[in-house]
C-alpha cells in the first residue's frame, strides 16, 4: 500500500505493510521536518530561533528517553539535540530536505532525503537516511543519521 502526505512544503511517500496504523509514524516524521524547515526559515531571517522554540515538537518526541546518534557516531540527549540544532539554525543561510524515499515498518521509519545547505553562494547537497525509532505513544525516542556526500576537491578516498 502506497500513502501520500502532502504538507505546504513537505511531500512523503509511504510505502508500507502494517495495519490500519500505516502511515501514521511517516507523517509524523514529517511533521517534524517541517517545523525544522520553518526553524531554520526563521533562523535565517532574524538569527533569533531559542531552545523553547523546539517546545513545538514535544507532541513528537519523547524527550526524556530521545537520542540522536548523527553520522559520527555523536549521540546527543534531547537537550544537547535542540541545543546543537539552535545554534544551527541561527546561523544557516538556508536548509532544504526534498524526501526521496520514506518506508515504515512496525515502530520505525526510514527517510531518505537529498538535503541542499546554503553558505553564501553556493549550495552544498548531500544525501541522509535517517532512522526514527517510535516508541508505544508513537513518540521518537531515537533519530540515527547516515549521510553522503561528495568528497571534497582535492581528496582522495
Amino acid at each position: 500500500m502506497t500513502t501520500v502526505k502532502t504538507t505546504a512544503k513537505t511531500t512523503v511517500k509511504t510505502t508500507t505493510n502494517n495495519s490500519a496504523s500505516a502511515g501514521q509514524l511517516a507523517d509524523r516524521v514529517a511533521q517534524l521536518m517541517e517545523c525544522m524547515r520553518r526553524l531554520v526559515d526563521k533562523g535565517k531571517q532574524s538569527a533569533d530561533v531559542v531552545l523553547a522554540d523546539w517546545s513545538a515538537l514535544a507532541d513528537l518526541v519523547d524527550t526524556a528517553s530521545f537520542e540522536r546518534v548523527g553520522p559520527f557516531h555523536d549521540a546527543m540527549d534531547w537537550e544537547a539535540y535542540t541545543a546543537m540544532l539552535t545554534q544551527w539554525v541561527n546561523h544557516s543561510e538556508g536548509w532544504n530536505p526534498v524526501v526521496k524515499r520514506v518506508a515504515e515498518a512496525p515502530g520505525v521509519v526510514f527517510a531518505q532525503c537529498e538535503e541542499m545547505i546554503t553558505r553564501g553562494d553556493t549550495v552544498f547537497p548531500f544525501y541522509s537516511l535517517s532512522m526514527y525509532v517510535f516508541n508505544e505513544a508513537m513518540k521518537i525516542t531515537r533519530i540515527e543519521v547516515y549521510m553522503q556526500q561528495e568528497q571534497p576537491a582535492g581528496q582522495q578516498a
